[in-house]
């Protein structure tokens, strides 16, 4: 049988993006692969996909997707070699953080059209970034039919792969500094007298809001910032403080530590 993906791992991630998919192509022509069996039996009576073996999927999908961790991607891929070279038309989906085009390129040992995704964990509940790059040999009919059919999991961004490492700094990590964010400003709730599940919650709808309404509106943050605040008011009090408090420099501090990291994992 021939599928139209075949997903290698089904954790957090593979198990995200393949529910997304089976929201644009019919589950029938979607396969799932883990070393648990178990946790593919679960997510495939779930979503309505086919359990079968890592070779089959290799062998048999237009687009196999690695979803596996970057520590295992070698040893994945290394039995799957001689299915995807019987594999007349492949297109091999990674999404191993750190881990280039070239490098997935190695691992496989042939030459094929190759996606490099980085999506992140909101993709669980089909609100996620997903950064999208590719090699010269994935054409551009393939790899719109490949953006169209992952959207349902989230917003789209095809982007250099030169300039992922950065990107996937804000989009990739930013999801635990916003959940720090949230988290403090419950924690200060609690200071005013709200308890914390109270100022966890509107926290959460408050930053949903707000990212949602900056994201459908033409105007640039500042504006928006601008127009919440009253001059003499209460919201200007808190963004002087946090003016004073120097947050540009403590958010650039951050991402850049992370992306040190990265460049870390890469060996530059």
């Amino acid at each position: 049988m021939r599928y139209e993906y075949g997903f290698i791992g089904t954790g957090n991630m593979g198990s995200a993006l393949s529910t997304g998919v089976v929201k644009k192509v019919d589950a029938a022509s979607v396969a799932v692969c883990d070393h648990s069996a178990e946790k593919a039996q679960a997510l495939a009576d779930n979503i309505g996909v086919k359990v079968t073996t890592g070779e089959d999927i290799a062998e048999n999908s237009n687009f196999v997707v690695l979803a596996v961790k970057p520590q295992m991607l070698e040893k994945a891929m290394a039995p799957l070699q001689d299915a995807l070279k019987s594999n007349g038309s492949v297109v091999l989906v990674t999404m191993a953080a750190g881990t280039r085009i070239s490098t997935v390129a190695g691992y496989s040992g042939g030459d094929y059209p190759i996606i490099r995704i980085m999506p992140n964990t909101p993709a669980a509940v089909g609100a996620g970034t997903i950064l999208v790059t590719r090699n010269e040999l994935v054409s551009d009919e393939v790899f719109q039919k490949f953006m169209d059919d992952f959207s349902a999991a989230g917003v789209i961004v095809p982007i250099e792969e030169g300039k992922l490492e950065a990107a996937a700094v804000i989009s990739g990590c930013g999801p635990a500094f916003v959940y720090m964010f949230i988290d403090a400003m419950a924690k200060a709730g609690e200071k005013l007298g709200i308890d914390y599940e109270t100022g966890a919650k509107l926290a959460e709808s408050t930053t949903r809001g707000t990212a949602l309404l900056s994201e459908l509106s033409d105007e640039s943050l500042e504006t928006l910032r601008i127009r919440v605040c009253s001059p003499g008011g209460t919201t200007i009090e808190g963004v002087n403080s946090l003016f004073d408090s120097d947050l540009d420099g403590v958010v650039r501090k951050a991402l850049q530590a992370s992306y040190d990291r990265t460049l870390e994992l890469l060996g530059d």
